[in-house]
């Protein structure tokens, strides 16, 4: 009968051992990629659509607690009356409350094609202007917003603040997050931030 507990395999049981410790060491201390990932940020989404809403028609629309929707939501599009649907399960966020009157709200979406991939509705201000939450930073032609919305914006951004700052860059560094972006559906990009 063969000896069992050789040398050569009690040295590779420890080889295995010290491997499986190394390896926590090494990808389970303080900053592991769960970590990392389980670090609350906002994900990331590109608006490609945004329009005004001239209509809706609703079978049973709502929107859960998790930000997903229950039911269908059909919107009618400024200028040509274009329609596209919401459909259940589609992440999104409504805070137009005057969803089901004439022109009172815009939407923002993310699209794949024709399909919505995320939407939010949002309500009205005057002169087809709507607010939007705070910019974190300007890059590639697109703003990044507090939530993650990537919404284009203008070469020059009017800034309806009292601050001091000469660039946009150091007027983002001087207010931080304390003003609103302010996106105009006539020239089809953030025109403003006011405080």
């Amino acid at each position: 009968m063969r000896q069992v507990l050789t040398w050569r395999f009690v040295a590779a049981l420890g080889a295995v051992v010290g491997l499986a410790l190394f390896v926590n060491a090494v990808f389970l201390g303080p900053d592991t990629v769960a970590t990392v990932i389980g670090k609350e940020s906002p994900m990331e989404r590109r608006a490609d659509l945004v329009s005004l809403v001239l209509e809706t028609r609703q079978s049973e629309f709502g929107v859960r607690r998790d930000g997903t929707t229950r039911g269908r939501l059909t919107l009618a599009l400024a200028p040509d009356r274009r329609e596209i649907t919401i459909y259940p399960e589609t992440p999104g966020e409504v805070t137009c409350e005057q969803l089901d009157e004439f022109g009172q709200c815009a939407v923002l979406a993310g699209l794949l094609g024709d399909t919505i991939l995320w939407f939010a509705l949002v309500p009205m201000g005057p002169s087809f202007t709507f607010e939007l939450p705070p910019i974190v930073s300007l890059d590639g032609g697109f703003a990044t917003l507090v939530n993650g919305w990537r919404v284009p914006y203008a070469t020059i951004i009017d800034r309806r603040c009292d601050s001091p700052a000469e660039s946009f860059s150091e007027f983002l560094e001087l207010v931080g997050r304390d003003h609103r972006s302010v996106y105009s559906l006539g020239e089809r990009r953030i025109t403003a931030v006011v405080c």
